[in-house]
């Protein structure tokens, strides 16, 4: 699964994916995939990692979407 937001705060893409069957990863270090930084509750990329195991794209875009509008609040 995989979902990319045009973020004007950050000035880039956001692409967010599931790489294996459960942990989201978003590429804010530039790399893609399971390379990215794996997101974590709260709008974080340390901590309590956050995933996502159903088939719902709809479920997945959710959890990406609420995470990051968490981050920017928190980190820009």
């Amino acid at each position: 699964m995989q979902l990319t937001i045009k973020s004007r705060k950050l000035g880039k893409e956001i692409t967010f994916s599931r790489a294996g069957s459960y942990y989201i990863y978003a590429d804010l270090n530039g790399q893609p995939g399971c390379l990215g930084r794996q997101i974590c509750n709260g709008g974080s990329l340390m901590g309590s990692t956050m995933g996502y195991s159903g088939d719902s794209q709809a479920q997945f875009e959710a959890i990406c979407r609420r995470w990051y509008k968490a981050y920017i609040r928190d980190e820009a």
